[in-house]
């Protein structure tokens, strides 16, 4: 629209005030152009419509502010500026409308740029090799090395009990169902998330500030979380419906979002649009850029991989201080060759390898048994493996 009827409307106008003043009201019309359409925002080589809470203009990013509502005003009106024997056919109280309404929207920018700090939303994207590089060049824990699948099932079953003398469950409604494995299984589903309590992760300190990807269907660990006084933020683009972002208590807040490696849109089916944000995008949107994160909770179905990467990357934004996730290792690996199998654990074990650096200290592992299906590795004389496992990681401090 900003193409081609606001453009219109631009030529007329100026045309109209027969060269008075016309910069000044070139640049107001200018920025109105951009405040509606198109509001794109360049992330790295891709550019995505924003168009909720930021517009994009040539030479900054600035919010919305007031004047979402002056548009809005503009638009009622519905301005048509015809061109027929170089004559106007808008009449002057409106012309007198829209010039206010001009000037209201310069003034508001005005004040904006002078009072507040600019933000930008181009957020560059850091290369999970480049920042992996760049970490275990001065590894904090001794460094992990791979010499075949073997080495990832080894970390995988191995975890350093002793690290952490206090435990305490989060979550963890009772849920009996029937065993779906290939091995027979009486266990419960919990769905528990441990924590570990050692006196230097001051648990019970404030501030506390949790992340959560992946609900539960019950929210029992969100719901715990909050009424420990931690500030808890759920991220889940699939149960989160009512809007973007829902206040559900004082401190439990939830956001239509998935992670991914750089914030895009991605355009789904019936209309619908899946809202992927980087970990670097949601501190800084929810203001928690240099904030200690003392746990984050993790259940996205095989997208977990993604998220450690990115608290890999993150690094020099949040200070996340222990990780549970689901890891969820694709029942695919099955039908892989040899050097196929090769190179997938080669690339998980990287993440591996990538927090141990960062000194994250791998403190607890124990099998989901309720999964469909094993995961079967010939270089281990057909060995099998549960296909998830729920993993903690504690930073040493």
């Amino acid at each position: 629209m900003a193409g081609t009827g606001l453009t219109w409307i631009r030529r007329d106008l100026v045309r109209w005030l027969n060269g008075t003043d016309v910069k000044r009201c070139e640049d107001m019309l200018w920025m109105l152009i951009y405040i509606r359409d198109p509001r794109k925002i360049k992330i790295g080589k891709l550019a995505l419509v924003e168009g909720r809470e930021v517009v994009a203009k040539a030479e900054g990013t600035y919010p919305m502010y007031a004047w979402k509502d002056i548009w809005g005003r503009l638009k009622a009106l519905r301005l048509r500026a015809k061109r027929s024997s170089g004559k106007q056919y808008l009449s002057g109280h409106r012309w007198t409308y829209i010039i206010v309404m001009l000037v209201a929207t310069a003034a508001s920018a005005l004040v904006y740029l002078v009072f507040k700090r600019d933000k930008s939303e181009v957020y560059p994207v850091t290369k999970f090799e480049d920042k992996l590089k760049e970490v275990c060049a001065n590894p904090r824990l001794p460094m992990l090395e791979y010499r075949g699948v073997q080495s990832f099932f080894e970390y995988l079953t191995r975890p350093d009990d002793s690290h952490c003398y206090s435990w305490v469950e989060f979550g963890g409604e009772k849920i009996p169902i029937p065993s779906q494995s290939e091995m027979e299984c009486a266990d419960e589903v919990r769905k528990t998330k441990y924590i570990c309590f050692n006196e230097e992760y001051e648990m019970t300190h404030d501030p506390c500030l949790v992340y959560s990807f992946g609900k539960d269907e019950d929210n029992q660990f969100e719901r715990d979380m909050q009424m420990f006084s931690c500030e808890v933020h759920a991220f889940d683009h699939k149960k989160v419906t009512e809007a973007e972002h829902v206040q559900r208590s004082e401190y439990w807040r939830e956001h239509a979002w998935n992670i991914a490696a750089f914030p895009y849109d991605l355009p789904g089916e019936g209309g619908k649009v899946e809202l992927r944000r980087s970990l670097d995008y949601i501190a800084t949107t929810l203001r928690h850029t240099g904030r200690q994160i003392k746990f984050l909770k993790s259940d996205l179905e095989g997208r977990e991989w993604i998220l450690l990467q990115q608290v890999i990357t993150s690094l020099h934004t949040l200070d996340v201080r222990q990780i549970g996730v689901r890891l969820h290792i694709s029942s695919d690996v099955n039908k892989k060759t040899g050097e196929a199998r090769h190179q997938y654990f080669a690339k998980l074990f990287q993440v591996f390898q990538g927090l141990q650096c960062a000194g994250y200290k791998y403190v607890m592992g124990r099998a989901v048994r309720y999964y469909k299906g094993v995961v079967r590795i010939p270089e281990l004389g057909n060995t099998t493996y549960f296909p998830a496992y729920e993993i903690n990681w504690a930073k040493v401090v």
